[in-house]
């Protein structure tokens, strides 16, 4: 979910994700991972089980890790015209920050799949390269679009 809070020259974009979808997301790993453990406990010995628990239980892990968004936090420097994002997804490395010339756009993607569809802010730089900031059910599109129309008219930053 995302906030903007906004003082006279720093605005903060923070995005987090509420505590029911991780819950969510924990118990659907769970589940997959009891339904995995019982169909081959009951196919195969026990010995061949608890091995695949063990992988299971690595994949969920990873699963989770992957795919769970972790907070970001977005600083909007308005007089000295800087970007200051600060991740907390273990490979995003320490707070990284930008000129307001660096950067290209920003928006909002649509990002679909087959069981759901959500839209992905995203910073957009001039290199090429891009930064996830954080991702919205489809349905709050509208949420995520008018806070980054909002950054976007006070910082002269392009995007669609």
């Amino acid at each position: 979910m995302f906030s903007l809070s906004k003082g006279s020259d720093i605005w903060t974009l923070h995005f987090d994700v509420d505590a029911v979808s991780r819950l969510l997301f924990i118990a659907a790993g769970c589940a997959g991972i009891g339904f995995g453990v019982f169909q081959v406990g009951r196919v195969h010995g026990s010995e061949f089980s608890l091995i695949v628990l063990s992988v299971l239980g690595c994949g969920a892990l990873m699963a989770y890790w992957t795919l769970s968004d972790e907070p970001t936090t977005t600083v909007f420097d308005l007089t000295q015209r800087r970007i200051t994002v600060d991740c907390k997804r273990p490979w995003f490395g320490p707070p990284r920050t930008f000129s307001f010339d660096d950067v290209a756009a920003l928006d909002a993607v649509r990002r679909s799949g087959k069981a759901s569809s959500s839209w992905e802010a995203r910073l957009e730089l001039q290199n090429g390269s891009s930064i996830k900031l954080g991702r919205e059910p489809a349905g709050r599109n509208e949420h995520i679009r008018g806070l980054l129309d909002e950054i976007r008219r006070a910082t002269d930053i392009g995007g669609a």
